[in-house]
């Protein structure tokens, strides 16, 4: 019995220190390993694009410099040129317009522009010489033009247009005498048809707002040119009307000659674009 119980707790030993040694075995043998996963990136290209505005609301604002007829020597006032008519006696200037533009067909290319603006010159707005006087004109003018779009859908576009003109042109002068008096004349208000030709380009800011520029030829008496004698209201002041048309020397009317009242403009204001839409589309 003594020998049976030794090799029953011989077995029992042996087995459990194997048991054990598998367990060592395979503790020493583990290896864990840690995966780190990377995610990749895609950039996406995308593409926006905008609508042709339904209408474009354009304000703005410009520098007048006269031409031909517009203008004197210096931009100054010369008492011999007015009183006989060789030229308006004035140069600078400055104005506003405000146009409202209605797309022609789908694509916007075409426009059809209405055009209301008020410009206005003045003898001694830079050059102070007034000895001999000093003249100013003002100038309420409006038309319906048409308008070439290059880039309508971009948010450069330029385009360039042409349109006729009705202006009604009105003005002031004094007139210093050799002896020092000094007359008044009042220009009267003259109806004249011309044109302006012009180019410039809006850069939208955004989809509904942006900047404007633009370069403009006028040339506002084309038509209904006319003179006609002044009318002396008093000793100190006459009234007289624009005296733009060609005379002869023996009608002795003051003031008259064949004279273009034509000046180019340098502009800058602001568009608003209604109803504009804009798509993004994923480039491939």
């Amino acid at each position: 019995m003594g020998n049976n119980f030794i090799k029953i707790f011989m077995l029992v030993l042996l087995t459990n220190f194997g048991i054990n040694n598998i367990y060592a075995q395979r503790e020493e043998i583990t290896i864990k390993y840690d995966t780190v996963t990377v995610p990749k990136t895609r950039t996406l290209r995308l593409a926006k694009v905008r609508s042709v505005p339904k209408f474009i609301l354009h304000f703005n604002a410009s520098y007048n410099s006269g031409a031909m007829e517009l203008t004197s020597h210096n931009g100054g006032f010369y008492r011999e040129d007015f009183l006989s008519g060789k030229n308006f006696s004035v140069r600078h200037g400055f104005g506003a317009n405000l146009i409202g533009k209605l797309p022609l067909n789908k694509k916007g290319n075409f426009w059809l522009d209405i055009i209301a603006g008020f410009d206005r010159f003045q003898s001694n707005l830079f050059v102070v010489n007034t000895k001999e006087g000093k003249v100013s004109y003002n100038s309420i003018n409006g038309g319906v033009g048409v308008e070439y779009n290059f880039t309508p859908t971009h948010k450069v576009k330029y385009y360039f247009g042409l349109n006729p003109l009705f202006s009604v042109i009105s003005g002031k002068a004094s007139l210093i005498n050799p002896d020092n008096n000094q007359i008044d004349i009042n220009i009267k208000s003259s109806l004249r048809i011309g044109y302006s030709a012009f180019f410039g380009l809006e850069y939208a800011f955004e989809k509904n707002f942006g900047l404007n520029l633009g370069l403009k030829f006028t040339h506002a008496n084309l038509f209904l040119k006319k003179s006609e004698e002044a009318v002396q209201e008093s000793e100190a002041s006459s009234n007289v009307g624009l005296n733009d048309d060609a005379v002869t020397e023996e009608s002795g009317i003051q003031f008259a000659g064949w004279k273009q009242f034509a000046y180019f403009s340098g502009s800058v204001g602001f568009s608003y674009f209604f109803s504009v839409k804009e798509r993004k589309y994923k480039l491939p």
